[in-house]
Order: C-alpha cells, then sequence, then structure tokens
C-alpha cells in the first residue's frame, strides 16, 4: 500500500517509514503541512499518517483543505494532543481515526489497515470471491482449501484488486500503490507479476481469476 506521512519529526517520521516497509508499504513523507497537502493534491494514497503540530499549516487546516478539495484519502491523525476535545476537533475536521503519542506501532498499522479496508468498503480482514479466500491480516492466500504462496509483490497486486473488485485496476494505480512510483519502467516488471499470479490463482474449474482489459488495466473476473 501507498501511504504519506505528514510528520515534523525526522527522526520520528523516519521511524514509522522503515517499519511500514517491513509491511510492504512504500511511504512518502513531508514535513510540514503544506507540502504535504500538495503531495495529496498530486498523488492517491491509501492512507495518510498526519500529525496536528505541524509548521506552515497545521494538520487540522491540512485535514479541512483536503476534504474540502474532495480529496478522500482515510486520514490518521497522529498527535500528543489527547485531550477529548482535541479529538473531537481532529474528527470534526475530517479525520477518520486518532491516535496519541506515544503509542504501539502495532497499534498503529492495526488502524490504518482498518481505515483502508473501511475505504475499500472491506470491513473484514476476510476475503473471498469464488474460489479465492484471503486474510489481509495475515496476507495469507487460499484457493478452495489449498494454500497459495505468493512474493510479496504478487501479494500486494491480488489484495489491491481484491479490493478494487469488480471495477477495473490500471497499470498505474498498480505501480503508484504497490511501488510508490509512477514511472513507466515498472509496466514489464507488472505483466511478470500478472502471469506468475495467472499461474498460481486458477478457479477449480481450472479458468484463470484475472482477465486483462488491454488500454485500461486488470481485474478479478
Amino acid at each position: 500500500m501507498h501511504l504519506l506521512i505528514v510528520e515534523d519529526d525526522e527522526e520520528l517520521s523516519i521511524l514509522l517509514k522503515k517499519g511500514l516497509k517491513q509491511y510492504n508499504c512504500t511511504c512518502d513523507i513531508s514535513h510540514d503541512g503544506e507540502d504535504g497537502l500538495y503531495n495529496l493534491e498530486i498523488n492517491s494514497y491509501d492512507a495518510v499518517i498526519l500529525d496536528i503540530n505541524l509548521p506552515k499549516m497545521d494538520g487540522i487546516t491540512v485535514c479541512r483543505k483536503m476534504r474540502g478539495k474532495g480529496i478522500s484519502t482515510p486520514v490518521l491523525m497522529l498527535t500528543a494532543r489527547t485531550d477529548t476535545d482535541d479529538r473531537v476537533l481532529g474528527l470534526d475536521s475530517g479525520a477518520d481515526d486518532y491516535l496519541g503519542k506515544p503509542f504501539e506501532f502495532k497499534e498503529l498499522r492495526a488502524r490504518l489497515h482498518a481505515l483502508i479496508r473501511r475505504n475499500y468498503n472491506k470491513p473484514s480482514n476476510e476475503i473471498k470471491i469464488k474460489d479465492l479466500n484471503i486474510d489481509t491480516k495475515a496476507k495469507s492466500v487460499k484457493v478452495g482449501e489449498k494454500l497459495i504462496t505468493l512474493t510479496a509483490r504478487e501479494y500486494d497486486i491480488l489484495e489491491l484488486l481484491c479490493y478494487n473488485y469488480p471495477n477495473i485496476v490500471s497499470a498505474e494505480e498498480i505501480i503508484e500503490h504497490v511501488w510508490g512510483d509512477n514511472d513507466n519502467q515498472f509496466s514489464n516488471v507488472i505483466r511478470v507479476h500478472i502471469a506468475n499470479l495467472r499461474r498460481k490463482i486458477k478457479c477449480s474449474g481450472g479458468e484463470t481469476l484475472i482477465e486483462t482489459l488491454k488500454g485500461k488495466g486488470y481485474r478479478l473476473c
């Protein structure tokens, strides 16, 4: 998943990026509110970790402005302010969840995961599409009763297709959400991963679950 961290504490932002990388998340970092809002305007993110106390533009203003621009990216507000009034202010500005500092990393990850699932209308950790069963918490994949072994990138692509089912996901969206980039050099890499997924994931009748729509992208069928 592709995330944005808006945090003026450089040490904390680097720690967050390193920690989330272990869960195959790619992260962009902004150290002030203006740059954070700019990144939200030009990029597509699965979620944003947004501090309240930011230079140039505070997190509350960033959240209000992004919602005013129609940006629906889930927001996890991260701050040392833990009073009820501060929490209400953050949520009223358009934030989806609120986490006080200091925090446990596993709680931050769990809250992010819940926000992303909710944004894709997948409230449960389990996704079932025909013979395909995915546990997004354990990152395990089964076809019927057979456990399928996927690489980290293959899993990320499959999860993205599942979250968007039955809609089409373009190659550009896959690149941005899985690699956190928009470089077309990944196009051939995507085709290789899709080919591997098709080989590994088939219905009980032998038909593939992944459809290619020329010039448009891919979808689960």
